[in-house]
């Protein structure tokens, strides 16, 4: 067995274990996930998860959307339990070998088929019934800007004080209007989300299907939330995201509700990215330049979707 890390030798003797046989090559790809390989058969994603109900969780959803005909998403090992080590419980799944092209949110045809996945998703998992987590946007929100005004002093190094003020003011007034019109969601049926709709969440397959993956933050939740998310994620991407935001056709039936307005404008990736670097400063060049130099731009799509909320407002 080869590794490309200096591995513990009671995990790799657990993992022996846990396979029943002997694997090829063990391949560190990134914080508890690995790659297993075997001389014959296929290859599989090791992968440790927070608890045993994360786990067993993430199991049922995949296993009910299998059977349920959405097969865009790895497949969790059931005849495999997992085993704990280091408060992680690792689990294996199906490995997707990756096509060349990566999905990016920068590509306009990725876009769409990225939020029409999302919506095939949600399509299945409104009628799936698992016990997870009721999610709350208000509370997430309040709390990550509640940490950011504590990181104030830390972010005063590299950022004005002008910048920073105005980022903040911003996230109080997306609260102030979301917590007043969120109620409106409310209308919307529940689904599972999938509560993380990142682009690395995106995986395209060798054969060139697009797969959606890591449900480490699914959610019973209005699917609205998963496409906020998005709308946040590839808003950068746009030139006049206030605008082309609404020939999404997913995103078409959120252009006058109020609470989702409202939250276009909270800076959620400003908030969150400081709060980050505050325990690391690793990405600090890349979210300085999020920061400052994206501020004139994002200022500006704000302003939009403030002029769009106030005139409806007034209808």
């Amino acid at each position: 067995m080869t590794t490309n890390h200096q591995g513990d030798s009671v995990f790799n003797t657990r993992l022996l274990s846990y396979l029943n046989r002997k694997p090829k090559n063990v391949h560190h790809i990134q914080s508890s996930v690995y790659l297993i390989t075997f001389e014959k058969g296929h290859s599989m994603i090791l992968k440790g998860f927070d608890s045993f109900e994360k786990w067993d969780r993430q199991r049922e959803l995949t296993s009910l959307l299998k059977q349920k005909g959405f097969h865009q998403t790895y497949y969790i090992h059931q005849n495999l339990m997992p085993f704990q080590f280091k408060g992680k419980w690792y689990g294996s799944m199906d490995y997707f070998p990756p096509n060349k092209k990566k999905f990016r949110f920068s590509n306009d045809q990725d876009r769409l088929e990225g939020i029409q996945l999302l919506e095939s998703f949600h399509d299945v998992s409104e009628n799936l019934s698992i016990n997870a987590p009721v999610f709350n946007q208000s509370k997430k929100w309040k709390e990550r800007l509640s940490l950011f005004k504590k990181n104030f002093s830390y972010v005063r190094q590299y950022v004005s004080e002008d910048i920073i003020k105005e980022w903040i003011r911003w996230g109080e007034w997306s609260l102030e209007g979301f917590d007043k019109y969120q109620s409106l969601w409310d209308k919307e049926k529940k689904v599972i989300i999938h509560g993380d709709c990142a682009h690395h969440n995106f995986l395209r397959r060798a054969d060139g299907t697009l797969t959606l993956i890591d449900f480490d933050l699914m959610a019973n939740a209005p699917r609205c939330i998963d496409y906020l998310q998005y709308a946040n994620r590839i808003s950068q991407h746009l030139e006049d995201a206030a605008n082309e935001l609404w020939k999404v056709p997913q995103l078409q039936r959120y252009q006058s509700d109020l609470a989702f307005l409202y939250a276009l404008t909270y800076p959620t990736d400003i908030f969150r990215e400081w709060n980050r670097l505050n325990k690391s400063s690793s990405q600090l060049h890349s979210v300085w330049k999020m920061t400052v130099e994206g501020f004139s731009e994002r200022m500006e799509m704000n302003e939009k979707l403030a002029k769009r909320i106030s005139s409806l407002n007034r209808n």
